[in-house]
Parts: C-alpha cells; structure tokens; sequence
C-alpha cells in the first residue's frame, strides 16, 4: 500500500514527506535493537522514540517511514536528519497500539479505515 493511503486513511500528519513507497509492512517497537533484530525493509516503524538514533535505525533495516505515536515533540535535529537521508516522518496523537491496529488492518486488506 502506498504511504500516502495509510497516511490519509489513518489522519497521520506529515511532518516530512519524502517519498510516496509502497509500504509491506509494519514494525511497532520503542527498543532499538528489537526494531534492528525484527523489523522489515519498507516498513512503516510505530514508535515514540522521536530522536536521531532513530533515522540510524531505520537506516539500517531500510525502513521508509517512522511514525510517532502520542504526539510526541519532535526536534529540527530530527527532522533534518530525515530529510537528509529520505526518510519520511509522521505522527499522531493516538498511542501505538491504536494506529498500529489500523495500520495492520489496512496492510492486510480486512478493513477501509476512515
């Protein structure tokens, strides 16, 4: 699915916005070496930890988009950060376990979010 659905489907904001990929999977997780020993290439990674190890991390497991649960504040160092490397950031208010719900009911075809 492409990340612009999930993003409408789901109320996500774009905080960046770098590339329209299509998304295959998700990865919900606050721990970086779980993210790095479990998560997938072109995930979406649901998560709170809103700092610069994160870019690293999705980096390394090629991970396209992060998305920041509980509206956590995100910093310019960040947001730079995933400019540089093209890495799409988004967020929401809702907790991680409520988005991570849609956004696997979405992936799996079993429900149109609204």
């Amino acid at each position: 699915m492409k990340l612009s659905k999930i993003i409408e489907k789901c109320s996500l904001e774009k905080v960046v916005f770098c590339l329209d990929g299509e998304i295959k999977n998700g990865y919900t997780g606050d721990l970086m070496s779980d993210v790095i020993a479990n998560a997938n290439s072109n995930s979406i990674w649901i998560t709170i930890q809103a700092h610069k190890n994160s870019i690293a991390v999705a980096l390394i497991k090629d991970i396209s988009a992060i998305l920041f649960t509980n509206n956590v504040p995100i910093s310019p160092e960040v947001i730079k950060k995933a400019k540089e490397e093209n890495i799409s950031i988004l967020k929401t208010p809702e907790n991680s376990f409520n988005v991570s719900g849609k956004i696997y009911s979405l992936l799996e075809g079993k429900t149109e979010q609204s």
